[in-house]
């Protein structure tokens, strides 16, 4: 059994808000593990699975083991038999099929924000593989997310090669990780057009995080009705108006936020013309104004390398 949808990001968009509320619907079934990664990583080597170092396989070593150590607390039989199949059982398209077991009375789904990134043939093999699969893809700012994603990357690499705070990142490696990022996880319009050319208007849900902010409420009810499940207020979870991740970065020099107008200008033109809603105005607005208070290679961009 294949996921009956699958949320497919954006990273710093909302994700985390989208499986903490959904995990909780009593029609809907999530993986006891966020972000499975199999549709944009593929297989791993059983060396990968028992050693690797990735983030991915040391979080499915580290959930097995908490399995097997609840048991003499109470721990399910089931939790660890998943955890096993997870963590070391030959990768394929079957074994990723498996991990989603069929519950009378539920669907199924995955909430995996690395699967915006896919493009072309690959979107296409992710249809063959489950055609009637529904998709989430939440949209947030390009002049904001990349701010939001910078924080965290630069804090999760750790204390001996961090910079202890963003404003004492070298302008040239700033400059290096956003270029790098409009072409993955900010490429909103991509990972849209990627996604439309396989799955159909009624396959896909388009959000935005600014209405989720506004009125998560709305925005989850809207989801729920999307996915085909119950929608009324008895299922919506007191957790729909917290955020999961309530941390927020420092505010972003204006100069970077021109940088960001410039290299996502274009992009933000085509997604308005799409969409064509206040969102997308704003985004296209907010841009136009910080291009005009720092236009490219003038002297206050010029100061932090972002010319």
């Amino acid at each position: 059994m294949y996921p009956d949808f699958i949320g497919i990001g954006a990273q710093k968009g909302g994700t985390s808000w989208l499986h903490t509320n959904l995990e909780k619907h009593p029609q809907i079934w999530l993986p006891p593990m966020k972000e499975l990664h199999y549709l944009d990583q593929g297989p791993a080597s059983l060396a990968k699975r028992l050693f690797g170092d990735s983030k991915r396989m040391r979080r499915g070593r580290k959930y097995l083991i908490d399995r097997i150590c609840a048991l003499p607390r109470g721990g399910r039989l089931s939790d660890v038999a998943w955890a096993l199949r997870y963590s070391l059982a030959p990768r394929s398209d079957a074994w990723y099929g498996s991990l989603f077991p069929e519950v009378p009375g539920k669907i199924a789904g995955e909430v995996c924000p690395g699967y915006a990134r896919i493009r072309g043939e690959a979107v296409g093999r992710v249809h063959r593989l489950m055609p009637n699969t529904k998709v989430i893809y939440f949209l947030r700012n390009p002049l904001d997310r990349p701010w939001s994603y910078a924080r965290q990357h630069f804090k999760i690499r750790g204390p001996n090669d961090g910079y202890g705070s963003l404003d004492k990142v070298p302008p040239a490696e700033m400059e290096a990780f956003l270029r790098k990022d409009r072409e993955g996880h900010s490429d909103l319009f991509g990972a849209v057009t990627a996604w439309e050319r396989y799955f159909a208007p009624n396959q896909m849900f388009i959000g935005f995080f600014d209405e989720m902010v506004m009125d998560p409420k709305a925005m989850l009810k809207r989801v729920l009705e999307f996915l085909g499940v119950d929608s009324s207020e008895d299922v919506i979870p007191a957790t729909v108006e917290r955020s999961p991740n309530p941390g927020r970065p420092p505010k972003m020099p204006p100069e970077i936020r021109a940088y960001l107008a410039g290299l996502h200008h274009d992009q933000l033109i085509k997604l308005h013309a799409r969409f064509d809603n206040p969102w997308t105005a704003a985004w296209l607005a907010s841009a136009e104004a910080a291009l005009a208070d720092h236009p490219p290679g003038s002297a206050g961009a010029s100061a932090v390398g972002l010319a």
